[in-house]
């Protein structure tokens, strides 16, 4: 137990070193920061993730002591649809393999965790048995499934907590669509993207935002920013080859666009 605390107080990366993850050094150490400050907040916290693949993002919240619960919902499709215009397939993808995955990371710990095949749009709440302090999408990334992961996530999260996007450089439109649900809804919230492709959306008076590693990063939130950015500039490359730049040059100069009195 003093090992955990001690690695989750210095976001180490050991805690996600025994099941491969698709998640970079700094997404894994946002996600640390966020569950650091979450358990201080919620003592005995629960977790709920939606899309959980190999069980990579799970492994530091089924080492946690502090951690009394954690939901991991996932459809397991062989193909998946991305807002990139590319299928995904994801072979061997079992809940399973998920669990044996989990029992080689700390197999008396397994009994926590809920597994629940399918998506939140064929799941009721109810099946969620206590309120969620933190949660986790990352599940289909297409922008209507993430607002669907969203809104379940609201159903089943305490009065206050924190929901988190992995890949927000990918759903940003989705994450969009879910912040102006929660303003049409006038429900309290606060929103902030960490370092790399992290974007943390806190309902109610949960302020994870103060904990000293979690400010840390979100000082540092220029990386996530221009990683989003990078990750997107084939996009420009491709629309500023030759025959596209002479179509915009024209439709410039057509328009007027390009004079400024």
């Amino acid at each position: 137990m003093n090992g955990f605390e001690q690695a989750i107080g210095s976001l180490d990366l050991k805690l996600f070193e025994k099941i491969s993850s698709q998640s970079n050094d700094h997404d894994k150490k946002s996600l640390m920061a966020c569950q650091l400050a979450a358990r201080e907040l919620a003592p005995g916290y629960v977790y709920l993730e939606i899309g959980s693949y190999l069980g990579g993002s799970i492994q530091p919240h089924l080492l946690d002591p502090d951690c009394r619960r954690i939901y991991s919902i996932d459809k397991r499709p062989l193909v998946q649809p991305d807002e990139r215009g590319v299928d995904y397939t994801y072979l061997n993808n079992s809940t399973a393999r998920m669990l044996e995955n989990l029992r080689g990371v700390a197999p008396e710990q397994v009994a926590k965790v809920v597994t629940i095949d399918g998506d939140t749009g064929e799941i009721a709440t109810s099946e969620i048995g206590e309120k969620v302090t933190l949660c986790f999408i990352d599940g289909e990334h297409t922008d209507e499934a993430v607002l669907r992961d969203f809104r379940f996530c609201l159903e089943v999260l305490d009065e206050r907590g924190a929901i988190l996007f992995d890949d927000a450089n990918i759903i940003y439109n989705g994450i969009a669509d879910c912040l102006e649900y929660l303003k049409a809804k006038k429900i309290d919230f606060r929103a902030f993207n960490l370092p790399d492709k992290i974007f943390a959306v806190t309902i109610g008076d949960f302020p994870i935002h103060r904990n000293e590693r979690l400010h840390e990063r979100i000082l540092d939130n220029y990386q996530s920013y221009l990683y989003s950015l990078q990750s997107n500039d084939f996009y420009r490359k491709f629309v500023n080859k030759r025959p596209f730049r002479l179509y915009r040059k024209l439709m410039v100069k057509l328009k007027g666009l390009n004079k400024f009195d």
